[in-house]
């Protein structure tokens, strides 16, 4: 899809202060030693009791509607996505991320795309400000808190280590310092039972008192057929690349024109495999060096990019941006954007 008229106005990040690195992690049982050398994320960003993701969010949204320049009225729309626990069940994250920024009558919907969901909510924000005239603006903020006991941050999954924060991103029809060109999306569903496992239903969350086991449910589902891991890759490869093709189409350009990509921070074993060789990213190119530190904070990871771009002064008037979401179920989504000027922010 190619956009008319839709520009991000603000960005902003919530980080915890809170550190903890790969080696206190090894030193402490907590991560296996080979493990750290292959997936190369040197430390993530832990929350305290008092930073569960709905109030990251609303932090990191503070800061984007403050530098868009929109006032609290102008929101039709707030889009929140996450991955794991909001700090409460059984209850509606979207609408407080709302009250304790915008507030207002606007719709407030929460999705669920996995590590997809800051793109997703993008290209879903940016589709509703086109078919509404009357609309101005929408808010869209990503966050997950990956504590224990309910999630191992450093052993529930492989090839991932999980960092707490939030991204926020203001899509607006007045202008802003980027602009929105195009977008594409795509969805292979036959690859869901990647991340459900084959060993059936669970009657609530937590119910068995045990970490998310995601390792096991990826294990089972490989070993189903003797060539199901090879083919599960080279799938997933051809979608990347054509959902990554469509919107580099839509936008009359060349990955090769792109001053910059902005990539989640997976393990650097696959954003080597998946994007530096694949696709022919330039490493220095991307914000993974920064996001070594960081961790992988789910569908933030993008918003939290682009925020580091600006924040770092790297942006300047005509570069063009690509960024890169995937998530579980499995979906893809790719963005490409322009500057228009380097924010004084």
């Amino acid at each position: 899809m190619r956009w008319e008229n839709i520009y991000v106005a603000g960005l902003g990040a919530y980080l915890p202060e809170q550190v903890q690195t790969a080696d206190e992690a090894v030193a402490l049982g907590l991560y296996d030693a080979d493990e750290r050398v292959g997936n190369g994320i040197h430390a993530v960003r832990v929350a305290n009791d008092e930073e569960a993701a709905p109030v990251m969010a609303a932090a990191a949204a503070r800061t984007a509607v403050a530098r868009s320049g929109h006032d609290a009225q102008d929101f039709g729309l707030v889009v929140h996505a996450c991955i794991g626990h909001q700090g409460q069940e059984f209850w509606t994250p979207a609408h407080y991320v709302q009250q304790e920024t915008v507030g207002g009558r606007g719709s407030a919907v929460e999705i669920h795309p996995g590590s997809n969901g800051g793109l997703a909510g993008v290209e879903l924000a940016a589709s509703y400000l086109t078919a509404r005239p009357a609309e101005t603006a929408a808010l869209i903020t990503v966050a997950d808190a990956f504590k224990t006991p309910y999630f191992d941050r450093w052993a529930s999954d492989n090839q991932q280590v999980y960092g707490d924060g939030a991204g926020a991103l203001v899509l607006s029809k007045r202008g802003g310092f980027l602009r929105l060109v195009s977008t594409a999306s795509l969805t292979d569903a036959t690859l869901e039972p990647i991340y459900r496992g084959v060993t059936g239903w669970t009657e609530a969350p937590f119910a068995d008192g045990k970490p998310v086991d995601l390792r096991s449910r990826k294990r089972d589902y490989l070993l189903l057929h003797e060539d199901a891991y090879e083919a599960t890759i080279n799938q997933m490869t051809v979608n990347a690349g054509q959902v990554l093709q469509e919107a580099l189409d839509e936008a009359d350009m060349k990955l090769a024109d792109a001053q910059h990509f902005v990539h989640a921070n997976i393990a650097e074993s696959i954003a080597t495999y998946s994007f530096y060789m694949t696709l022919g990213v330039d490493r220095a190119t991307t914000t993974y060096d920064w996001g070594q530190n960081i961790g992988h904070c789910g569908g933030a990871d993008q918003l939290l990019g682009l925020n580091h771009l600006a924040e770092a002064g790297r942006l300047k008037a005509g570069d063009k941006i690509v960024t890169m979401g995937v998530g579980v179920g499995f979906t893809w989504t790719v963005a490409v954007l322009e500057v228009e000027s380097a924010p004084s922010w």
